[in-house]
């Protein structure tokens, strides 16, 4: 029976506990794993190098490994096609602590004690790949899916936690492909709930490009653009995720910001908006919509703010560059008629400068309230305006 026996709060902060176990720096680290990808793809190939170059100690996409003993289980391969795939990726002298088997027992009757009984003689290995594993699944086809992913993803992490080693599982993804690329895996969600690293590899057919997405526990998810070379895939560019989102952010998105900082305050409409800009190819509402979608994460940590107010003819926007990134919890401008009313920050005093004759929209000099200055504008008395602070 498993001792029950929580730790506090206070004894966890002061215990000294082992640090992550990086067999790959940043893209696999100890515990369970997962490999994804299409039927002859390459994963047998990916991990075949990665095999080779975690025992000899050498160096995978730019990384520098440790040397250590490896079990790769080729439950899909022969010794025939094992030495031919290692011929083709090294000349060098192979080394000896890279182990292959091609056939072993199946989860929950002897698979477990087989790898145990291997680590008891190899204690310095570091990684187990199962290649694949639907090769060593034993459970009822016809039973419930995700309990059976979720008690065979449970035995595996457990004992990669108890020898403090890595396991690599190798399966196969669906044939439709989605958005999201970890939603490819092929089976319930219980596969990569139970994974401490997912890797999907994406290649189109024939193709010499593919795509590795990689995210965990202990990592920050990035993506790999990968090129086959000498059965091989080369490393050509890697993006973490925090760079793939700046990616996703259009290019008419950072035209206004750098608009907005350079003429400190703007007003006019998004059809003036985008002839001051020089912004092409993008229509008034599609950019007001954009504004929106990205105010949040990227243009009010740049420290820009808009008002947006609706008149007779057209909506009006109030775009001004306050300098700093305090206020950045404000909605955005409402694409729509339903605008969420919110109190804008005040603009910085350097924003209330003048520059006038914009001839593409009205540039507030004054300093006034939206309001006021479309009345002074007019002549007219305004009408409470909506005000909607980005």
């Amino acid at each position: 029976m498993t001792k029950f026996e929580p730790i506090d709060a206070r004894t966890l902060s002061i215990t000294p506990l082992p640090p992550v176990r990086w067999l790959v720096p940043d893209l696999l680290s100890g515990g369970l794993s997962l490999l994804s990808g299409g039927s002859k793809v390459g994963k047998s190939w990916l991990c075949l190098w990665l095999c080779l170059q975690l025992a000899k100690g050498g160096e995978f996409w730019g990384r520098p490994l440790r040397a250590q003993a490896v079990l790769y289980l080729c439950l899909e391969d022969t010794y025939a096609r094992i030495q031919n795939r290692l011929f083709r990726l090294s000349e060098e002298e192979m080394p000896d602590n890279l182990y292959f088997q091609t056939a072993c027992e199946g989860l929950g009757h002897g698979h477990e004690e087989q790898i145990e009984q291997f680590l008891a003689v190899r204690p310095d290995t570091g990684l187990v790949v199962i290649d694949t594993l639907q090769k060593v699944r034993t459970g009822d086809a016809n039973g419930n899916v995700y309990a059976c992913d979720y008690r065979d993803m449970s035995a595996l992490k457990s004992l990669a936690d108890r020898h403090n080693i890595g396991i690599l599982l190798v399966h196969h993804q669906r044939k439709d492909r989605t958005d999201d690329p970890f939603d490819d895996i092929s089976g319930s969600v219980a596969l990569m709930g139970g994974a401490d690293t997912s890797w999907v590899l994406r290649r189109r057919r024939m193709s010499l490009n593919a795509q590795l997405h990689v995210t965990g526990r202990d990592m920050e998810s990035r993506a790999l653009d990968l090129r086959w070379e000498d059965c091989r895939w080369e490393l050509e560019q890697e993006e973490t995720s925090e760079e793939l989102a700046r990616k996703a952010v259009p290019a008419c998105v950072w035209a206004v910001a750098e608009f907005v900082q350079r003429q400190k305050c703007w007003q006019g409409t998004a059809t003036e908006l985008l002839a001051a800009a020089g912004i092409a190819d993008v229509q008034p509402n599609q950019l007001t919509r954009k504004l929106v979608e990205f105010y949040p994460t990227d243009l009010a940590p740049l420290g820009i703010r808009c008002e947006s107010r609706r008149t007779a003819s057209a909506r009006q926007l109030r775009l001004w560059y306050d300098g700093d990134d305090a206020n950045d919890d404000k909605t955005g401008i409402s694409p729509d008629d339903g605008d969420m009313p919110e109190t804008p920050s005040a603009p910085s005093s350097s924003s209330r400068q003048a520059l006038r004759g914009n001839k593409h929209g009205l540039c507030v000099a004054t300093g006034q309230p939206f309001a006021a200055a479309a009345a002074a504008s007019t002549g007219s008395a305004p009408t409470p305006p909506v005000e909607v602070a980005l």
